[in-house]
């Protein structure tokens, strides 16, 4: 089962729901959380009434209440950022450091790199037309869950929330979203949205678990990269955007990621993507 999540406390969020209802032909499953579940073939629409960023463990709920353990949990939700830059976004969820906005310092939930680099290029082919940056950000805020998560959204202002085609756009995203193929890396260094790790991402035959950028990293317990690598199912490789930081750190991260057992690529080190929509 795959899930889908709204928040009552997110107009963006209901707005992608809404969308997600018009554009897919959905069954009533009954009553969950704040509204009605909906299904599509294994695929469940719910609506929680608080802020998802902290509600943790709501696969546990889901699987309770449905009867089958999440293979994927989606949230939709709205963008926010002090660019104000119109952005589609998506990312991994946890905190290297602290946890002002959901979760737990230091823990993260479990990445889901085929899904959420399947949905960053399917996105990026929706929104052809509109003025949106479509982006990977870096892994932040809660909630902790132990099922395969990521976020989706749009931002950043008030008037992209109520962007009705963002919306849909993001909508056929997940109504036609198949896992991508490839190996799977950690990402570290950028900024908060990783532009390098973006560019391989939609360029290259890979697919992205947790991403740590070079602010994170900054007194991060080195400790919290072993995290970041057994919440990043699969992963054998590591991006590193050597650039974004110092020569010696960019060493000792690469050293530490070896010691990890992954090995350190470079971007022509991976097979260049075949360019359809899922690969």
């Amino acid at each position: 089962m795959r899930a889908f999540v709204a928040s009552g406390a997110d107009e963006a969020s209901l707005l992608q729901r809404d969308a997600l209802l018009a554009l897919g032909t959905w069954t009533d499953d009954g009553p969950f959380g704040a509204g009605t579940a909906w299904r599509r073939g294994n695929v469940r629409l719910v609506t929680i009434a608080e802020h998802h960023l902290y509600r943790d463990f709501l696969d546990r709920d889901l699987e309770a209440h449905f009867g089958a353990r999440p293979e994927l949990v989606v949230y939709l939700s709205k963008h926010k950022s002090a660019s104000r830059e119109p952005s589609l976004t998506v990312h991994p969820v946890g905190n290297p450091r602290g946890a002002d906005f959901g979760g737990v310092p230091g823990r993260f939930a479990p990445a889901a790199p085929p899904w959420m680099t399947a949905a960053l290029r399917r996105l990026r082919d929706e929104a052809k037309g509109l003025p949106y940056a479509v982006t990977f950000e870096a892994t932040h805020h809660g909630p902790l869950v132990g099922a395969p998560t990521f976020y989706i959204e749009q931002g950043s202002t008030e008037r992209e929330w109520a962007d009705v085609e963002a919306s849909r756009a993001i909508a056929r995203t997940l109504l036609a979203l198949e896992p991508a193929g490839g190996p799977v890396a950690i990402g570290l260094g950028g900024g908060h949205y990783v532009p390098r790790h973006t560019d391989v991402a939609l360029g290259r035959r890979v697919t992205f678990g947790h991403l740590l950028p070079a602010y994170a990293l900054e007194g991060m317990d080195p400790a919290v990269l072993g995290e970041a690598r057994a919440t990043s199912p699969g992963a054998t490789l590591a991006y590193v955007h050597r650039k974004s930081l110092s020569k010696a750190g960019a060493r000792a991260w690469e050293e530490r990621l070896g010691a990890l057992g992954l090995e350190v690529v470079h971007e022509a080190d991976l097979a260049p993507r075949e360019g359809d929509k899922g690969s």
